[in-house]
């Protein structure tokens, strides 16, 4: 008999061990799969649960710029964070997410992590040891983890030392009942009866914080293994761990109590909730791994913000191993953008283009020539440059600044904004980061289009001379070419053109100097089969104004 219940152990722990062996050669053989092809499939994940630490480092920080909303959103920055996101962990998505967004010009220079991305990239080993680890932390929505080391989050329940005084009872009547069997049996059922209805009435109270709770356990313990990594490389990473876990490792212990009988499909289960309701377990455990957690925020932090540190530089050594160019930018001191062969990151096979832009910018072009791709493209690389060191170009230099745009404009129907109030906000924003003095580059696409055309071109001319006398970059994007002669004297000019082949209007996507020359707008309708009579009185009308700079009456042609 004793011998059949030593064989069955062992049958079970080889069980055991051979599970877990094959379930991490089954990872390793997936993250060997993505590192080669470049590819991997994200994991979902909500926008609310990815922006949290975000917006936690946001609301704590009066005066606050990063990349703001409106510059994130003309930029499409979420399908960018997208295809960045290689990481395994909510804490390193959480961070990448941060990271792209936390520009800081003044600090750019001494935040860059590229020799841990370097590290992370070329040493195989150690680097799908930490995605192991990282992947057993893995991803879970709505536990907004990086609260517990903000101020007054991770609260607290109300009244503990009340649970803790309920939670006692039932020792105290089991200790009562060998002095007074009776009295210690009611009092036992008494507790009990009590702590029954605490518990079902508090419990979806705290189900949320449990969750939240139990990821914060699972990120400690995530620490608790780096720690253990033992490679050359790592040591000072493993000693930083080591150090910072050690005052809320009991966390663990905790969130085990907490857990105790969860897990279902055990027979006993039932007995383990009833000694959880009986003691309180979870309401007393919940309270003192808050105190824990709040008692060492800082060590805390450390944990997160590295684990997050190092799961998304990861994910950067990925990113650019699936690009064809990239390369780590040059910063100066010069109001300048200079660039060699720059790529739009969410286009596939993309034309590039190799520019150097001074202080002041104008572009010009027809319809559909390249003009919004352009200036995007410039503004996504200048935001990667100052964030994970990475342009997606053969050469970047730039001057480190605040990247903020005017782009994809809409009316705004719940406060009551048209698209031009809408406009002439978003514009405010830049004046404003220019006259605090931050170093800043603003990209506009077509400036104030939202009036008609007299107003248009005087205002954007007046806001064009007032952005060319202050200080920061400025790239602007037009069809009004009446301001390429204006602004000659203050702005560059540049241009993307086109041809027409056989009926069809073909584009180079391909920058060249000077201001545009052509339109296009008439011959897409004709392309496109309009009735000629439209198309014939188009050209008439603009043939008219361009001779004489006034416009014809219409029905006189």
């Amino acid at each position: 008999m004793v011998n059949s219940l030593i064989i069955i152990i062992l049958l079970v722990v080889v069980f055991i061990v051979y599970h877990f062996l094959t379930k991490n050669n089954k990872k390793l053989k997936k993250f060997r799969k993505e590192w080669e092809s470049g590819h991997f499939h994200a994991a979902s994940e909500s926008f609310q649960t990815v922006s949290s630490y975000w917006e936690n480092k946001k609301n704590i920080k009066l005066g606050y710029d990063g990349v703001d909303q409106l510059t994130w959103d003309d930029l499409a920055m979420n399908e960018v964070f997208k295809k960045l996101n290689y990481t395994q962990s909510t804490v390193g998505s959480e961070y990448l997410f941060n990271q792209l967004r936390d520009i800081n010009p003044s600090l750019v220079q001494l935040q860059n992590n590229e020799e841990l991305y370097t590290l992370l990239a070329s040493n195989q080993e150690l680097r799908e040891e930490l995605l192991l680890i990282l992947s057993g932390l893995g991803k879970r929505n709505y536990t907004n983890s990086s609260s517990f080391f903000h101020e007054n989050q991770g609260n607290k329940i109300k009244h503990a030392s009340i649970y803790i005084l309920l939670g006692v009872l039932p020792i105290v009547s089991i200790t009562l009942m060998f002095s007074s069997l009776k009295y210690g049996i009611m009092l036992i059922l008494g507790s009990f009866l009590l702590n029954t209805i605490i518990y079902y009435r508090n419990k979806s109270m705290l189900e949320n914080e449990l969750f939240a709770v139990s990821y914060v356990a699972a990120i400690i313990h995530a620490a608790k293994s780096l720690a253990s990594v033992k490679h050359p490389e790592f040591t000072r990473y493993a000693k930083e761990f080591k150090q910072q876990v050690q005052p809320i490792k009991k966390v663990l212990t905790l969130t085990k109590i907490v857990a105790f009988g969860k897990e279902g499909g055990g027979e006993f289960d039932f007995i383990f909730e009833y000694i959880r309701i009986l003691f309180l377990l979870d309401f007393i455990s919940y309270n003192k791994i808050i105190k824990t957690v709040s008692n060492h925020k800082e060590e805390y932090r450390k944990v997160w913000e590295r684990i997050g540190e190092l799961d998304a530089a990861i994910a950067v050594g990925f990113y650019r191993k699936s690009l064809d160019t990239y390369c780590t930018p040059i910063f100066i001191g010069k109001e300048e953008i200079s660039f060699g062969n720059m790529a739009h990151p969410l286009i596939d096979k993309p034309v590039t283009n190799t520019s150097t832009l001074g202080k002041c910018t104008l572009i010009t072009g027809s319809n559909a020539s390249g003009k919004s791709t352009y200036i995007k493209a410039i503004a996504i690389n200048a935001i990667l440059a100052q964030t994970i060191n990475t342009a997606l170009a053969e050469k970047w230099m730039m001057k480190p600044s605040f990247i903020v745009t005017s782009m994809a404009i809409q009316d705004n129907v719940l406060d009551g904004d048209s698209y031009f109030i809408a406009e002439i906000k978003s514009l405010k924003r830049i004046i404003q980061l220019i006259e605090e003095e931050k170093p800043c580059i603003s990209f506009i696409d077509e400036i104030l289009k939202g009036t008609n055309t007299i107003e248009r071109i005087a205002a954007s001319a007046a806001m064009m001379e007032w952005l060319s006398v202050n200080k920061g970059i400025n790239v602007i994007a037009s069809h009004d070419i009446e301001l390429t002669e204006m602004a000659k004297h203050r702005y560059t000019n540049h241009h993307f053109r086109e041809s027409i082949e056989n009926g069809e209007i073909q584009f180079d996507y391909t920058v060249h100097p000077g201001p545009s020359l052509t339109r296009n707008a008439i011959r897409l309708l004709e392309i496109l089969d309009y009735p000629a009579s439209i198309t014939n009185t188009a050209n008439g009308l603009a043939q008219h104004f361009t001779r004489l700079r006034e416009w014809e009456e219409i029905g006189k042609q």
